[in-house]
């Protein structure tokens, strides 16, 4: 599924007219269709408070098929100026033919008219604004947004929440906050931004017959991947493989109070399925993480020929969960950049060092996959965290591009990104957000690499399957641990594959 921005969204549908030859009042009428027949058993009576242009005349045709399912319908046209559009046009005859209820709303001192009607219907369908909306809206539209808001009905937005730049996903002085919106073929690039959320309620998207090739030409490098997509990428393991085949991982954690970040992180790459994986951690804990982690192999830092080795012969190679910050693991993370040839996963203390000690991050330029949260990629990129919750994808995307490497920024729908394409990870919820979470995602990340997946693979498998596992963990709980997300690991992949 692709996430598109404004002139994205305008350009698939100029395309499905001017290529493939559907009139636009078909993509309505198909709109229409779709929209109704999700919202037809949601009441009896509806407020369709309408615009003048395209989202308007959708309102309309999905207005006058809930009249003709016997609704309540109450058209309601915001018009200070009667610019309508020629398909609003259409759908406004054939509705002022079959003698439906239509008001209309000019100025402000209509402004009672609409609170009147709204309180007499259960439901509000809102099409004012489109994906067109890119400008502060004015007091009056202001105002009609607040009577729908305040109302406290059940809102169905059509496409997007009328006054919400579909770009950004922040309101224009003012956005409808809508109990459900149907949006049109795709994501809005804007509803990826967590400020969206409150006005988006319920997001689903609609078919309304744009070819799929229409959109795979218009492509802009945004995609949420469909769930059969990692069936396909992930490698199945041959009837006759052993431990060889499924790689060697080196995970660099932990330290005196965060035994648990490396637990949790090798614990991870193991059930991940790595071949061979071995933890090197702090000399004055790796006793307390060798009775813990019966399964894999230790060593410590001090162990100097026993650890160069380990570094030579690595698949893949983890840096940071629980590491202290110290100049002593600074360097240490440069000496692993000159002496291995193999992609790192670098995780929160690493990615500090690197913020810190950029010649560390040219070094390791082409062959990084970067975990950070959102206060980790503030730091590397010298943006405030508001700045980078508020652009994610672009700022992960050009700093991807700068380094030629994979940043997975974390959080609620997860940016993944090699600099060229980007991909959007929606599973997991806010039961996971809890502390070892992030060391999990990075022990699995590994694992995925040293099984010789792809860099961009290892990154998208990993948030996917990490996201998946909590959400299993979840279904009867009210949040979820790492250890939970860790037990669900092996199981959600087989699943997957099978």
């Amino acid at each position: 599924m692709y996430v598109m921005s404004r002139d994205g969204c305008k350009m698939i549908d100029k395309k499905a007219i001017e290529i493939v030859g559907i009139p636009s009042i078909v993509l309505m009428e198909n709109a229409a269709n779709e929209v109704f027949s999700k919202i037809k058993d949601l009441g009896q009576s509806f407020t369709v408070i309408c615009g003048t242009g395209n989202n308007g005349g959708d309102g309309l045709a999905i207005g006058r098929k809930l009249v003709l399912a016997k609704r309540e319908v109450h058209f309601v046209i915001i018009s200070p100026r009667e610019n309508y559009s020629n398909d609003f046009n259409v759908n406004y005859n054939i509705i002022d033919n079959m003698n439906c209820k239509i008001s209309f709303i000019k100025d402000i001192s209509d402004i009672h008219n609409l609170k009147e009607i709204i309180n007499f219907n259960e439901i509000i369908i809102d099409s004012i604004f489109g994906i067109g909306i890119n400008k502060e809206l004015n007091e009056f539209y202001k105002e009609v947004i607040k009577v729908i808001n305040d109302s406290k009905k059940y809102i169905i937005a059509v496409d997007v929440p009328s006054g919400l730049d579909c770009n950004t996903g922040n309101p224009m002085g003012g956005a409808v906050k809508a109990s459900t919106t149907y949006t049109f073929e795709v994501v809005k690039l804007g509803f990826i931004n967590y400020n969206s959320f409150k006005y988006l309620g319920n997001l689903e998207v609609i078919p309304i017959g744009i070819p799929n090739e229409i959109k795979d030409i218009i492509n802009e490098g945004v995609t949420i991947l469909e769930d059969y997509y990692y069936r396909d990428i992930i490698r199945k393991r041959e009837i006759y493989g052993h431990k060889g085949d499924y790689g060697r991982a080196i995970i660099f954690a932990g330290s005196k109070g965060f035994t648990g970040a490396a637990y949790l992180a090798t614990k991870a790459c193991l059930k991940t399925g790595a071949g061979l994986t071995t933890l090197i951690t702090p000399k004055d804990i790796q006793d307390i993480l060798s009775g813990m982690l019966i399964e894999s192999m230790t060593s410590n830092f001090n162990e100097e020929e026993k650890v160069d080795k380990l570094i030579s012969t690595a698949n893949a190679i983890a840096y940071g969960p629980g590491l202290p910050s110290s100049k002593e693991y600074e360097d240490f993370l440069l000496y692993i950049s000159k002496n291995s040839s193999c992609h790192l996963v670098i995780d929160a203390e690493g990615i500090n060092i690197l913020s810190r000690r950029p010649e560390i991050l040219d070094r390791l330029k082409g062959r990084m996959i970067l975990t950070p949260h959102p206060g980790e990629m503030s730091r590397l990129v010298g943006k405030s965290i508001s700045e980078v919750e508020s652009d994610r994808i672009n700022i992960a995307k050009e700093y991807a591009k700068k380094y030629k490497s994979i940043v997975l920024l974390k959080g609620y729908n997860t940016v993944i990104t090699d600099g060229e394409k980007t991909y959007i990870n929606t599973t997991g919820n806010s039961k996971m957000a809890a502390g070892g979470s992030g060391d999990c995602l990075t022990g699995m990340i590994v694992s995925l690499l040293a099984q010789k997946h792809s860099p961009l693979e290892s990154a998208l498998i990993g948030a996917y399957v990490h996201g998946k596992a909590g959400e299993i963990a979840g279904k009867y709980k009210y949040s979820v641990t790492a250890s939970d997300i860790i037990d669900n690991i092996s199981t959600i992949i087989h699943n997957i594959i099978m």
